[in-house]
């Protein structure tokens, strides 16, 4: 007897249209992480008529992607400069920053007859790939003799001083257009500061929005679209003083509890305990009031298309990422299809 973890793709469509229509722009579906544990292929089956363009990580996931789609991709990490090449010609945007880099654009662009197009960061944080405001001061001459057009972007890494980060990101387009860089598109948001602020630039790269979260903001039409339920084993009354699991709950009142199938060990978080009539998480059982049961008192629901993936997340102490990402990784390793 296993858990029930899966994904309702039809969820995952439906939010991306709601995100599409709350963002007013561009659709960028972030599917990096294999898709966040839940696989490439399915999300790109679910997206390819919502999404304007994808995004990956680095050089390999792009690989991995292009063995399911050819719409527009955007790399976020670092590439390779002897990869460069390869990935421009599959209709990939890596993010550049150095002459050298700017020379493999303009000789791919040039052999396809294209105009030169390439996007460049503006750096937020360490770890994170483009350029600080000084470098790309310094980069804009090369940019502008070479008559590429820039598409911008950044990643807003501190939510608490978005502001300060979309000030840094508008400097940097200033300085770009002072030098006649041509400056074709703006992309700054993801999830959270989207949801937060609605949007700001021409596009947004939603990733595990994708999923249901919002950051705790309304999102018109967004849920959750993961789906865990966990078979029950037994149904028992005990008397007060019983104590739950592994040194956990006592019980007041004499109570009746449940046992189901589904630990952390299948992704489920032990720092559920205690929170919202969850006793006890071992490795493989979770304990419950029984008042958490669906009708049948056959099975314990804990994520489904009524829970609120961010609320479950903070009770975990957890991010909405390592929710999704958990029970991708579990799903997929247990033989579960994610399919359209």
């Amino acid at each position: 007897m296993q858990p029930d973890l899966s994904l309702d793709i039809e969820t995952v469509k439906a939010n991306a249209r709601a995100w599409r229509a709350f963002a007013r722009g561009a659709l960028y579906a972030v599917v990096k992480g294999d898709g966040y544990g839940w696989g490439v292929r399915p999300l790109v089956k679910a997206l390819e008529d919502v999404a304007d363009a994808y995004c990956v990580s680095d050089a390999e996931e792009l690989d991995e992607l292009r063995k399911h789609t050819q719409t527009p991709a955007v790399i976020l990490g670092s590439v390779e400069p002897d990869r460069l090449a390869g990935a421009y010609r599959t209709g990939a945007q890596p993010s550049i920053g150095t002459p050298i880099e700017l020379e493999i654009a303009q000789h791919v662009f040039e052999s396809l007859g294209k105009p030169l197009r390439v996007r460049v960061g503006v750096r937020p944080a360490a770890a994170w790939s483009g350029l600080s405001l000084a470098e790309i001061s310094t980069f804009a001459p090369a940019l502008a003799k070479a008559g590429a057009s820039v598409q911008l972007w950044t990643h807003i890494t501190d939510f608490e001083r978005r502001q300060a980060q979309i000030e840094t990101f508008q400097a940097a387009a200033r300085t770009l257009e002072a030098a006649h860089v041509h400056v074709e598109s703006r992309d700054i948001q993801s999830t959270f500061p989207l949801a937060a602020d609605g949007p700001v630039g021409d596009s947004v790269r939603v990733g595990v929005g994708l999923f249901g979260a919002t950051g705790g903001f309304e999102v018109p039409g967004v849920r959750c679209a993961l789906r865990v339920t966990a078979p029950v084993i037994r149904i028992e009354r005990h008397s007060a003083g019983t104590r739950v699991g592994y040194g956990g709950t006592m019980l007041a009142d004499g109570e009746t509890i449940a046992t189901a199938r589904c630990g952390y060990a299948d992704g489920l978080p032990k720092a559920l305990e205690g929170a919202d009539d969850i006793l006890s998480v071992g490795m493989q059982y979770v304990t419950a009031r029984v008042s958490r049961l669906d009708d049948s008192e056959t099975q314990l629901p804990l994520l489904d298309g009524g829970s609120d993936l961010d609320a479950f997340a903070a009770r975990c102490g957890l991010l909405p990422h390592e929710i999704v990402t958990a029970f991708g990784n579990r799903a997929r390793a247990g033989g579960v299809s994610v399919e359209v």
